[in-house]
């Protein structure tokens, strides 16, 4: 069989558009020029093949599926992340690496992932939830007692910790609430847990039926930041990310349980990278999974995969090579 031709979405109209671009780039690098076709989506919509702009989505689509065999989604946050540029491919009838409709869907939304995490018994920090119909200050003071004194603040579908926040007392919590519901955001507010924070990716081999977490990694940042947030994730040097974590091999295990369950709980495929906290008392809690982890130099789930053996262009290859196998299964 002739080796595809694969098409790099990168890009897109949310607020993780730059670090799109960059991971798309990374992935068109580790791919042979002949055979790939960066695809940018503009903040403002607008589609270019190969750096062509297309005169309609439709357009695009079309010529998407005239120049290229299989597709690489390097699109993080809402639009790329969410299911709705899955559900356009699958109409489509192309083949593309990671997750479908549904467990795109799921997993974008902190507040679906997080009532499945507990619908199977996975563990995760308390939670409360508002949106326009339920939300008031009575409500949201009500929670914070409930949470305990210290709380995260985050949209229930955004990416790369955009508009979250930690309020330091009950009247900075209502403050963050009302104003991310008054943007149109239903809103998860979360007991904050202060301890080790990790994550751990899963990666599938569909040619050989497999599923395994990579190793652990532990995310340090620095003192300047106060939480795992844009910034830190993306800026070099800014976070110390130590893989394979420094826990005992008991709690290594249990954490690479987790996110496998996480997985197979979401329904993703191919990858997911799933972050975890370490409570004081040892336990660990799920926070968020994500079925389009970075593809950046500094990205976790590349790195992850490095140590377990699997350089970037092996990774990728492997990524595309699971959605041409899955393209030829229902061909």
């Amino acid at each position: 069989m002739s080796k595809p031709r694969v098409a790099v979405l990168m890009g897109g109209p949310s607020s993780e558009h730059d670090v799109s671009l960059r991971s798309g780039s990374q992935v068109l690098a580790a791919l042979e020029p002949e055979l790939s076709v960066p695809v940018v989506i503009g903040k403002n919509g607008v589609w270019s093949l190969g750096g062509e702009a297309q005169p309609s989505v439709g357009r695009a689509l079309d010529e998407l599926r005239a120049r290229a065999d299989v597709v690489f989604i390097a699109m993080h946050g809402p639009f790329g992340e969410d299911g709705t540029v899955q559900g356009m491919l699958t109409a489509l009838g192309m083949p593309f690496v990671g997750s479908g409709v549904a467990a795109s869907g799921l997993a974008m939304d902190k507040v679906r992932a997080k009532q499945i995490y507990v619908a199977t018994g996975l563990p995760t920090p308390e939670f409360a939830v508002f949106r326009a119909r339920t939300h008031s200050e009575a409500a949201v003071r009500e929670a914070a007692a409930r949470l305990g004194d210290r709380w995260v603040v985050k949209p229930s579908c955004n990416g790369s910790s955009f508009g979250v926040s930690f309020p330091k007392s009950v009247d900075a919590l209502v403050a963050a609430v009302s104003e991310l519901v008054g943007q149109g955001n239903e809103v998860l507010v979360e007991r904050f847990v202060k301890g080790t924070e990790l994550t751990c990716g899963v990666l599938e081999d569909a040619e050989a039926g497999t599923l395994r977490a990579l190793p652990v990694t532990e995310i340090v940042p620095t003192a300047k930041y106060e939480f795992f947030d844009y910034e830190a994730k993306y800026t070099p040097g800014a976070t110390d990310e130590i893989t394979p974590a420094r826990i005992p091999d008991a709690l290594r295990d249990r954490v690479q349980a987790l996110a496998l369950a996480a997985h197979e709980a979401l329904g993703c495929r191919d990858m997911s990278r799933t972050d975890v906290m370490i409570a004081p008392d040892g336990a660990p809690l799920l926070l968020e999974t994500n079925t389009i982890p970075g593809f950046t130099a500094q990205s976790l789930l590349p790195q992850a995969a490095q140590v377990a053996g699997l350089d970037f262009p092996a990774l990728v290859d492997r990524l595309v090579r699971n959605a041409v196998h899955r393209g030829a299964v229902h061909a």
